[in-house]
């Protein structure tokens, strides 16, 4: 098939969109994306000078990367040519060493974002709503390829889309026309046509990962399947088929767990999480992180996986980090994702109304913070196993020999207690609230069950070795914490 054709089915068959992308018309401007290789220049030429856009509705972006001598040359060449074909051009330079040591980048990552925020300042600049790139078949294998070597999601196995956002500026469309053409058909067109492309020297730079991939690994691959490169294209079609049905069931999912986010956090229906399948366990752990940094390119498969395990069997307050200064924290009923330093409003977790000390009579209750309330009642009956057994944070049976003397109370400066489980030894309650997790400001009014003498149980989290239920046990006192409201 020509490349004309290429270009006209890839026009005719413009996928649907879920928001909205639509195919741009004759009226439409348009940004070329030109580095003056045979494929952007073969694009340009399709584009250009067979009838496929008006000429006067494209304009020609070339960024010089300031990474080679010759890189003033093929500027120049890039801006005569789209003077001949009656074309608009842009050309800037960007320093993208400068760039790269700034941002702690690599040149392939800088040279990348330098280039997708030129684009997007070009359309700007000229009102245009769509941007169009010389991708080709080729590049689509090296960069599936790229992805599964550096640990990708499913998304990822995808490769590059023939029509999506431009990265960075999402409310531009980046299309790529040549995506399914093989690169042999994009040379035979500038041959065919007497296109004299410059060839870019750092194409050939095997320091580059990219370069390795293309000259190094992929030939070798070849020794094993010839196909190889067919075979990573098919492999980015069935993962954009199978990545666009799980983003609907993604978009389904996440109306039914989102309970509320700000600038800088969201919180999660933990149970309504939970009852989720595995793979929509992950993605909208994935798409949580995503909304709050929507310039993070992918999140590796052990942090969401760490971050996944802490949310299914993590205890109140633990806390699993994720990229770009993120935080996921366990809450009673809700998973809370924001930056570390605390951006999102603290969980709705039990608090005293103040520090001053309230009886707890048994039975009796008291009333907490936003609806939480502390039961205390006697249990008629000890069975120790099932005692033992308990696995609700919010319950606990504590052997309390003069129950008129409990109170609940917050946490004393210095105050230290003996956990239960470490041998009798003590720890200061601080300390054991740190390591729990527990968020710096929920601590000061953390309720406490203590009597005149000790601590007996930090709620939700220790009871103290000398409130143990044993054999001998003859007084057994349960504990409930619950929000009523």
């Amino acid at each position: 098939m020509s490349l004309v054709r290429w270009v006209q089915e890839f026009l005719a068959n413009w996928p649907a969109q879920e928001d909205g992308r639509h195919r741009p018309g004759a009226a439409d401007t348009v940004v070329v994306a030109v580095s003056g290789g045979p494929d952007s220049l073969a694009l340009l030429h399709v584009l250009a000078r067979q009838g496929i856009h008006p000429a006067d509705k494209l304009v020609v972006a070339h960024l010089d990367h300031g990474l080679r001598p010759s890189a003033t040359a093929e500027a120049t060449f890039v801006a005569k040519t789209a003077a001949a074909w009656g074309v608009a051009c842009v050309v800037e330079r960007e320093d993208v060493v400068a760039l790269a040591r700034d941002q702690g980048l690599s040149l392939e990552e800088a040279g990348r974002q330098a280039r997708y925020a030129f684009l997007a300042r070009v359309a700007a600049q000229r009102g245009a709503a769509a941007v169009a790139t010389g991708h080709h078949a080729d590049d689509q294998a090296e960069t599936v390829l790229m992805h599964f070597l550096r640990g990708s999601s499913l998304a990822g196995l995808r490769g590059m889309l023939p029509v999506g956002p431009l990265p960075g500026a999402p409310h531009l469309t980046l299309f790529r026309p040549f995506l399914e053409a093989p690169r042999e058909e994009i040379l035979a067109y500038c041959q065919e046509h007497d296109l004299a492309p410059v060839e870019d020297a750092s194409n050939m730079d095997t320091t580059f990962f990219r370069n390795r991939l293309r000259h190094e690994l992929l030939p070798a691959l070849a020794g094993y399947n010839p196909q190889i490169r067919e075979r990573l294209q098919h492999l980015a079609a069935v993962a954009a088929g199978d990545v666009e049905l799980l983003e609907a069931l993604l978009r389904q999912a996440w109306t039914k767990v989102l309970r509320e986010e700000g600038a800088d956090w969201l919180r999660l229906d933990r149970a309504r999480w939970l009852a989720l399948p595995l793979a929509l366990r992950r993605s909208t752990l994935r798409h949580a992180v995503w909304r709050l940094r929507p310039a993070l390119r992918d999140v590796g498969f052990v942090t969401v996986e760490q971050a996944r395990q802490m949310a299914e069997t993590g205890q109140v307050g633990g806390q699993s980090t994720l990229p770009a200064g993120l935080a996921l924290v366990v809450g009673y009923d809700d998973l809370t994702l924001s930056a570390m330093a605390g951006a999102a409003p603290l969980p709705d977790l039990p608090q005293l109304p103040d520090e001053k000390p309230q009886p707890l009579a048994v039975p009796g209750r008291v009333a907490l913070v936003g609806g939480w309330q502390l039961a205390a009642t006697f249990l008629e009956r000890v069975e120790l196993a099932e005692i033992q057994a308990n696995q609700d944070p919010w319950i606990a049976f504590v052997d309390v020999p003069d129950p008129a003397g409990l109170v609940i109370r917050p946490r004393r400066p210095g105050e230290r207690f003996r956990p239960l489980g470490m041998g009798g030894q003590s720890a200061r309650v601080v300390e054991v609230m740190i390591n729990r997790k527990i968020r710096a400001g929920l601590r000061p009014l953390w309720p406490v069950v203590a009597n005149d003498q000790h601590l007996i149980w930090l709620v939700g989290h220790h009871i103290d070795e000398r409130g143990r239920v044993t054999e001998g046990s003859r007084q057994v006192v349960k504990l409930h914490v619950e929000r009523v409201t």
